[in-house]
C-alpha cells in the first residue's frame, strides 16, 4: 500500500539539505491553492558531504536547529517535515502494470483493479519510491489514452513512473528526522522540485531542462508535456570550484570562496572581444561583477601576496564546469535521452550566480541558457525568493501538489466494521 503522508491542511515544513546549508521553511495553503510562508530559517551544513550524511550526530543536531529556529519565526510548531535533497543516486523508472478486460466495456471497478495492481507492485530492490507519475493509460498496448471509461479491449494497462532514491539514503534522512521527534513527510529531488518552483507549465510542457548548482552537488531534470522524464545528479558543485582554486593557488579555503565570489568569473575571451568593440558583461541575472576591469590579462593580488592572471582563475573555474557538463551529457546518454541541446535549457540554485555562468552553459552547448529564479513565496511581513531557495520552494510547491491530487483510499473512505458498512465497501468495488 502507498505511503501516506502528512495532510497538508495544516502547515507543514520542508527543508532543503544542501551540502554547504540546511533552508527550512514552514508555510501553509492558502485561499488561493498555493503555499503561504509563515516562517523560514538557514543553517551551516553540517554532517553532510556531497548530499549524503557522513556525521549522523553533527546532522541530527543541526537539522533540529533549523527546523527550532524556523519554527521560532513562524511562531509555532511542527509535527512533521518534508525533505529535498540531491542524494540517494536518484532515478527514473518506467514501470507498467496490466490487467485482463476480455473485451468487456471498461468501467470504474477496472481501473480500481488496475490501480491496486499498480500499488502491488514494488520499486527495484534497495530503492525506495518518493513519486509515482502516471503517465498514459493503455488498451492492448495502444497509448497515449487520457481516460478508457466505456472503451473496449483485451487488456487494460497503465504507463507510470517511478522516482526512486537509494533505500540506505532514505532511512537515514527519516532516522534524523525522527531523532528530532518529527515525523519524516515525503523525500524529492532537488532539481525535480526546482523545475517546479523556477519553469512554467509551458516550459514544462515544451521540453526544458534544468540544472540546479548547489555547494557539493549538482542536480538535474527533465520535464516535457508537463512531467518529470528523468533527474540525475552529479557530486560536484561550487564547493569543488573552491577547492581547486585552494589546491592551484595554495590559499586557503575561506580566501578561496572570497576569491571565487568577488573576482571568479567564466566570462569567454574577455580581452579579445573588447578590441574587436564587443561587450562581454555578464548576462542578466548573474549577482556577483568584477571588482575592477574585466581583462584577461589582470593581475590578481592574493592573500600569500603572489600575483596571478585573472585567465588563470577563469581557466581553474571553467575546467571543473566542463567537467560538470559533461557529466551531465554522459548521464543523458547513458539514459537513453537525446543531448542537452534538443531540449530548453534553464539553470538556477545558488552556485549559478558565478559570474558569467549563463553564458558560458550557452557556449558550451551552443543554445541560448535561460537563468531562473524561484516564484516568490510571501508572508505577512517577509519573503523569499532567488535561485538558492529554488529547491525548498519548489518542495513547498510540491506538498501542496500531494493534497490536491492524493486519492481517496476506498478501503478507509467508509467509517465502520458493521454489516452495512461492509456492503457499501462491496459496492463500491464491484459496481
Amino acid at each position: 500500500m502507498a505511503k501516506r503522508y502528512p495532510s497538508t491542511k495544516s502547515p507543514f515544513a520542508v527543508v532543503d539539505l544542501g551540502s554547504s546549508r540546511f533552508a527550512c521553511l514552514i508555510a501553509e495553503i492558502g485561499t488561493d491553492g498555493m503555499p503561504s510562508l509563515l516562517g523560514q530559517a538557514i543553517h551551516a551544513a553540517e554532517g553532510i558531504r556531497q548530499g549524503e550524511i557522513t556525521d549522523m550526530a553533527r546532522f541530527s543536531t543541526t537539522l533540529g536547529r533549523v527546523v527550532e529556529a524556523a519554527e521560532s519565526n513562524a511562531g509555532m510548531t511542527i509535527d512533521s517535515l518534508h525533505i529535498v535533497t540531491p542524494a540517494g543516486q536518484p532515478r527514473l523508472c518506467e514501470q507498467l502494470a496490466e490487467i485482463s478486460i476480455g473485451s468487456q466495456i471498461i468501467g470504474r471497478r477496472d481501473i480500481r483493479r488496475l490501480v491496486e495492481k499498480q500499488q502491488e507492485q514494488t520499486s527495484q530492490p534497495g530503492f525506495v519510491v518518493c513519486q509515482r507519475q502516471t503517465r498514459e493509460y493503455l488498451i492492448d498496448g495502444l497509448g497515449q489514452i487520457a481516460n478508457p471509461l466505456s472503451m473496449t479491449g483485451q487488456k487494460l494497462g497503465l504507463a507510470y513512473h517511478d522516482l526512486m532514491m537509494a533505500q540506505t539514503s532514505h532511512n537515514n534522512f527519516c532516522e534524523a528526522v525522527q531523532q528530532n521527534h518529527l515525523k519524516a513527510g515525503q523525500v524529492y529531488h532537488s532539481a525535480a522540485a526546482a523545475g517546479l518552483s523556477c519553469l512554467t507549465e509551458d516550459e514544462r510542457e515544451l521540453g526544458t531542462l534544468i540544472i540546479d548548482f548547489g555547494g557539493g552537488t549538482t542536480s538535474f531534470a527533465l520535464y516535457s508535456e508537463d512531467k518529470l522524464c528523468h533527474v540525475g545528479s552529479i557530486k560536484m558543485g561550487g564547493q569543488n570550484i573552491t577547492r581547486d582554486i585552494a589546491k592551484m593557488l595554495s590559499i586557503p579555503t575561506n580566501d578561496a570562496e572570497r576569491l571565487k565570489a568577488v573576482e571568479g568569473s567564466v566570462l569567454p575571451e574577455m580581452a579579445t572581444s573588447l578590441a574587436l568593440g564587443q561587450s562581454n558583461f555578464p548576462a542578466s541575472g548573474d549577482n556577483f561583477v568584477l571588482s575592477k576591469s574585466i581583462f584577461d590579462r589582470d593581475m590578481l593580488t592574493l592573500v600569500t601576496g603572489q600575483t596571478i592572471e585573472r585567465a588563470f582563475l577563469s581557466d581553474i573555474i571553467r575546467t571543473r564546469l566542463e567537467e560538470i557538463l559533461e557529466m551531465i551529457d554522459q548521464q543523458l546518454s547513458q539514459a537513453g535521452m537525446r543531448p542537452a541541446p534538443c531540449y530548453n535549457l534553464a539553470i538556477t540554485g545558488g552556485a549559478s550566480q558565478l559570474t558569467g555562468l549563463q553564458d558560458f552553459v550557452s557556449g558550451y552547448w551552443g543554445k541560448p541558457v535561460a537563468m531562473k529564479v524561484p516564484q516568490i513565496l510571501f508572508a505577512a511581513d517577509s519573503q523569499i525568493s532567488g535561485g538558492s531557495f529554488a529547491a525548498v520552494i519548489g518542495m513547498a510547491m510540491f506538498v501542496q501538489r500531494l493534497e490536491e491530487t492524493r486519492p481517496q483510499d476506498p478501503t478507509t473512505r467508509y467509517a465502520g466494521t458493521g454489516l452495512w458498512a461492509r456492503l457499501r465497501l462491496w459496492f463500491k468495488h464491484n459496481l
